[in-house]
């Protein structure tokens, strides 16, 4: 993926570090690890340096070593059960449109403020301010009753998008809010010449996105680090 604006990625021979300005999450990707200890303390030094409070390391069928889930625990990294599991999914299909709900680009830092706090509350005005000034990915808002109800961001590549950052309220959750932004995020990557999505869906999204077409092609292993 292209680093956009705001965005740090550092590609190593052994994985790959992303994280987004003024995000509490950061990444570690692409494991084929050949000296653990090396790469626990080099993904530590990149999470101290962005600021970044939680680094998820994602493994697949294709990390090595064989056992790196366990020497990666052996080291204090830990696995929590309710977010451990992730589908690695793709679809190449449209997904249906979902009539009467209306979903916008978030194009002012108005916008913005009300697609993070859907499922980020916390953030303070300054933090949103900085986030914005220092580039977001595109991010759609689908409104229920002219009310902000579901937001999706996407990342988008050479091959496709990458759709991340979907949380509906709970008030309206089953009433298409969710796949509305789906087929927004669909829409803008075939503008882009690029009609393929892929996502990293949990236990909610997953039986969804199946619905709508996607196949799973990975099975994700999620483990965390937290900073000190």
């Amino acid at each position: 993926m292209e680093p956009a604006r705001g965005r740090t990625l550092v590609v190593d021979d052994e994985f790959a570090f992303a994280y987004d300005f003024g995000h509490r999450w950061a990444a570690c990707e692409g494991l084929r690890v050949r000296d653990v200890d090396r790469v626990v303390a080099e993904v530590d030094r990149l999470v101290t340096e962005s600021g970044a409070e939680v680094c998820s390391w994602w493994l697949t069928e294709h990390s090595t070593p064989a056992d790196l889930e366990q020497r990666l625990l052996a080291r204090g990294l830990r696995l929590v059960e309710s977010d451990y599991l992730h589908a690695g999914m793709l679809s190449t299909t449209a997904p249906p449109e979902v009539p009467g709900i209306e979903v916008r680009r978030v194009e002012t830092l108005e916008q913005h403020a009300v697609a993070r706090r859907l499922s980020h509350p916390e953030l303070s005005d300054e933090q949103l301010a900085a986030e914005w000034e220092n580039g977001e990915e595109p991010t759609w808002l689908a409104y229920v009753d002219g009310r902000p109800a579901s937001v999706g961001r996407a990342i988008y590549t050479r091959a496709g998008a990458y759709l991340m950052g979907g949380s509906t309220e709970g008030w309206a959750r089953g009433r298409g809010a969710y796949r509305a932004t789906v087929r927004a995020r669909w829409d803008e990557a075939v503008r882009r010449g690029t009609p393929a999505l892929a996502v990293g869906a949990g236990a909610m999204s997953r039986p969804i996105l199946e619905r709508l077409g996607f196949e799973q092609v990975l099975q994700f292993r999620r483990l965390e680090s937290v900073r000190a």
